[in-house]
């Protein structure tokens, strides 16, 4: 039976897939550019990253039910197929080792500083690998449930969080001059391109034909929850502040406390956000598994996913260079993000115009 998410569970898979690390050190970089001002680079970001949306989920409604690599060759034929399909393959691997290793030295540094790093790295593989085991209709309920306590945890957070903020210290407006703003958009827009996702997750749609819906309101909630982490930060702490905060989304919700007799309350919103991770790892790790299993004809996923998973724990628990404990400042690679989540989908946009008179090969979707 072929696997089925709904459209709104698509939604929470792509948010997963981008907000949790975006929210986490990116706005204290942009602060750092644009000060006062971020925000405002926080809102081209996201129109941006609307735009990128619409264009990877213009190109995912092409696909008529068949698996993404299988699409490609049917469409590019079997060498570019290949070559693409190992290029994300290999894409969406490299950045879960890499999230993996981020997310275990933030556990280190906040909350586990004795437990040794290997172990946390290898609690992180070991969970996701079980979830991935469980296939993508469990992965999307997984996440469709942490976007409902997203959607509880945050306003009630920012509710307590009122009486501290204070909107004078976002003026003088426009006063950063456009190049800094446009500057500080850079970061957020280059993990928005995550959004590409959407195209190996639209075979698997229950409604294929509402990607284009799935793909705006995934890149839309991101962006948003970007947004409001500057603007608590902005006002809360000042531009002056934000910049020397490792990870400003934690930094906010520490301060969070009911009166004077209930505090670090914080442990709620900062645990939806350990879930939100968890999903992001999942779905990456998914989507290398999916990517590269489908381009090298290998017939047992199982063994491809388990031998990933040992992979990844050996390549995340290494040793890794210091600065990377700093945040997720050194994982926005912008030039390697931008060239898989956008030059790759406007090379497969060309080649689909080209080959529009082509007849689909491969017929529909295998189970």
């Amino acid at each position: 039976m072929k696997p089925a998410i709904s459209t709104t569970q698509t939604v929470a898979l792509i948010q997963s897939a981008i907000a949790p690390t975006m929210v986490l050190a990116i706005p204290s970089v942009m602060v750092s550019i644009a000060q006062h001002d971020a925000w405002i680079s926080g809102v081209i970001a996201g129109i941006v990253g609307l735009l990128m949306a619409l264009i990877i989920a213009a190109i995912s409604k092409a696909n008529k039910g068949q698996y993404f690599v299988e699409w490609l060759e049917g469409r590019l034929g079997k060498p570019i197929g290949i070559a693409i399909g190992i290029m994300f393959g290999i894409y969406y691997f490299n950045n879960f080792c890499v999230i993996v290793r981020v997310f275990a030295n933030f556990v280190s540094d906040m909350v586990l500083d004795e437990t040794p790093l290997f172990m946390l790295v290898g609690m992180m593989v070991v969970v996701t690998v079980f979830t991935v085991l469980q296939g993508i209709e469990a992965i999307a309920r997984s996440a469709f449930m942490v976007l409902l306590l997203i959607l509880i945890v945050v306003p009630v957070s920012v509710f307590i969080l009122y009486t501290d903020i204070d909107f004078k210290r976002l003026i003088p407006v426009f006063d950063t001059s456009a190049a800094r703003m446009a500057v500080a958009s850079l970061p957020p827009i280059a993990l928005l391109s995550e959004v590409s996702v959407l195209l190996i997750l639209t075979p698997f749609m229950k409604k294929p034909a509402s990607a284009i819906r799935a793909g705006l309101f995934g890149s839309l909630l991101s962006s948003s929850q970007l947004l409001l982490v500057i603007l608590l930060a902005l006002t809360i702490f000042g531009p002056q502040l934000v910049p020397m905060l490792s990870y400003t989304f934690v930094n906010v919700m520490a301060i969070v406390e009911v009166g004077e007799f209930l505090e670090r309350i914080e442990i709620f919103t900062v645990s939806v956000w350990f879930l939100t991770m968890y999903i992001k790892l999942t779905v990456f790790l998914f989507a290398g598994v999916h990517c590269l299993t489908h381009s090298l004809r290998l017939k047992s996923k199982h063994h491809v996913l388990l031998g990933l998973g040992l992979l990844a724990f050996v390549t995340s628990a290494g040793e890794w260079p210091r600065n990377l404990e700093s945040g997720y400042k050194n994982l926005a690679n912008m030039p390697q993000l931008l060239l898989i989540n956008v030059g790759l989908p406007i090379l497969i946009a060309l080649g689909l115009l080209v080959t529009r008179g082509k007849r689909k090969q491969g017929g529909k979707q295998r189970s």
